[in-house]
């Protein structure tokens, strides 16, 4: 039998057995739970992979399991990225393929085309990093640690030696075990002080305003869409960028987070962060300073029936895109929107073009912001300028477009008071009290005895 065996047989009899057909594995062994985990992890890397339903495995064997799989995944991770470096210093996909290396990565419907052009760089820093590369293949350091601190080495002064540059190395690998990748970053730029002291506070210098300048250079947001036709954004900024974008949408979001619990809706941070984006781009967008795109401003163009936009069953297009929409998120659109009616002949051909009119015009909606002066909905704190003009009776029912039919809704709260044509009264309503303020009645039931409704006002009208 084999040492590794052995190993395993020995930490078996301590206190692991093999579970019968239908039992579930193994009673814990007494002791130190610490030092028989480390006895079983040692064990179990050093065989094969045992074929056994994660359920079937006690609390203590589940956790072993899972540190040797990290260590195996890292393993395989380093091999992976050590014949990508060689494929890329031999041009083998391109001599072979006629494909950059990272097109070949993109290629195999594994990556996408950003995340293939930087899964190619690490590995290439990687390769001229023996010693990082090293621990990875030994699963000392995780492929993130990794990455972190070869792009400190890649930032150290140029007068260092190789010499120098694989202590630097070995001491951040040391590290490793105490840091992870956060703190091994913040580690990286001081690193240079443990082989080079006397040159420390001007290479500490020198390392930010490299750093400074990369992220200039690497700055970028990009988007895509995922399988549901959501959109999914990522980015990078500067550090002071960052902080500005960051601390003005932290800033709204937690505004925005608390208006909605008032209404006793669900929401997590993230969401208000997300909704807090979008009502900077609803801001922009209705401030008319957007820039022409496509000969024409930015908007969202929606394609709809008439029975449909009246109440019959039925959903929407988006013409930006070609994305379906419900028919209730197209009508929250049409209440403050240019409407552009279209004449349709048979096969669906445009015969005539109507002239868009404003359901709200801009005098009226000053007229309707002086009344309201932001949010009206009681709690909401936005301005007029994060707001859209709601009409109090749905203008699909024949509600006119006049300041008494009209009240200043943010998006979020517009979507929460959207009627449904089908049953009106069944959600929330709004009217104007005897002094012409808005008035807000949450559905039935809804903090106010059954069948009966609880309106409420914003302080701003009762103060």
């Amino acid at each position: 039998m084999s040492e590794a065996g052995s190993r395993l047989e020995h930490v078996s009899e301590s206190g692991f057995h093999e579970a019968g057909p239908g039992t579930s594995l193994i009673d814990p062994c007494p002791g130190e739970p610490a030092q028989v985990l480390d006895a079983l992890v040692a064990a179990i890397a050093d065989t094969a992979p045992e074929e056994l339903e994660p359920w079937r495995l006690t609390d203590r064997r589940l956790i072993a399991e899972l540190a040797t799989a990290q260590v195996r995944a890292t393993r395989a991770q380093a091999r992976w990225l050590a014949l990508l470096a060689e494929a890329e210093a031999r041009e083998a996909t391109q001599r072979e393929l006629g494909l950059q290396t990272a097109n070949w990565v993109t290629n195999q419907n594994t990556h996408w085309a950003r995340s293939a052009r930087d899964e190619v760089r690490f590995a290439v820093r990687l390769a001229e990093a023996p010693v990082v590369g090293a621990a990875l293949g030994r699963g000392e350091v995780s492929v993130e640690q990794a990455r972190v601190i070869v792009t400190g080495l890649s930032r150290l002064p140029v007068e260092l030696d190789a010499g120098e540059r694989e202590q630097v190395a070995e001491h951040l690998v040391e590290l490793a075990g105490e840091f992870g990748p956060y703190g091994l970053s913040r580690l990286a730029n001081r690193a240079v002080e443990v082989v080079a002291p006397e040159a420390g506070e001007d290479a500490d210098r020198r390392a930010l305003e490299r750093i400074e300048a990369e992220q200039m250079r690497d700055r970028y947001v990009s988007w895509r869409r995922d399988p549901d036709g959501g959109w999914i954004l990522r980015g990078k900024l500067g550090k002071v960028a960052g902080a500005q974008v960051v601390g003005l949408l932290r800033a709204m979001a937690s505004r925005h987070r608390s208006a909605v619990l008032l209404t006793s809706e669900e929401i997590s941070h993230a969401q208000a962060a997300a909704d807090a984006l979008v009502t900077l781009a609803d801001h922009y967008s209705s401030c008319g300073e957007a820039p022409q795109y496509g000969a024409d401003r930015p908007r969202v163009l929606v394609n709809i029936d008439y029975d449909v936009l009246v109440g019959k069953l039925g959903t929407a297009t988006l013409l930006n895109t070609g994305d379906r929409i419900t028919a209730r998120e197209a009508r929250r659109l049409a209440c403050d929107a240019g409407i552009l009616p279209v004449v349709m002949g048979g096969d669906s051909v445009p015969l005539d073009v109507g002239r868009e009119r404003r359901l709200f015009t801009s005098t009226l909606r000053q007229l309707v912001i002086r009344r309201d002066e932001g949010c009206a909905f009681p709690g909401c704190d936005r301005g007029p300028a994060e707001c859209e003009v709601h009409h109090i009776l749905s203008w699909l029912l024949g509600g006119a477009t006049s300041l008494s039919n009209g009240v200043l809704l943010c998006t979020f709260h517009h979507h929460v008071v959207e009627p449904d044509p089908k049953d009106p009264n069944a959600g929330w309503l709004i009217r104007l009290d005897a002094r012409g303020n808005p008035e807000i009645g949450a559905p039935p039931g809804r903090g106010a005895p059954p069948g009966e409704r609880r309106w409420r006002q914003h302080h701003r009208y009762r103060t």
